[in-house]
């Protein structure tokens, strides 16, 4: 997507990052390459989960935009339905909150 960051732009390579550890100070010991390859591992899953989360708003939000304006249509195309429909779509923004604040 455009203008979007991939998970690698945002998260440090490995590579780059023991490199930098080589450089200033010649051999790595594996207890810090062991270190930084768990912070690694660490901030590819919580970028993961942050991007879940934001998929998980986005799609939430459509769907509500979506479901209010049929609200409206239907009010107007069947105006006895009014509290019936705003039910709905409210039980839907509802669930749809809750998942998106979930953990």
């Amino acid at each position: 997507m455009k203008g979007r960051s991939k998970v690698s732009d945002l998260v440090p390579r490995l590579g780059d990052a023991l490199d930098a550890l080589r450089s200033d100070q010649g051999r790595v010991p594996r207890d810090v390459v062991r270190a930084v390859q768990r912070e690694y591992g660490r901030g590819l899953i919580q970028t993961a989960r942050v991007e879940a989360r934001a998929h998980v708003a986005r799609v939430a939000l459509v769907n509500t935009a979506l479901l209010s304006a049929d609200e409206a249509s239907f009010i107007q195309m069947a105006p006895l339905g009014e509290a019936r429909y705003k039910a709905i779509v409210d039980a839907y923004a509802i669930y749809a909150a809750s998942e998106v604040g979930r953990r």
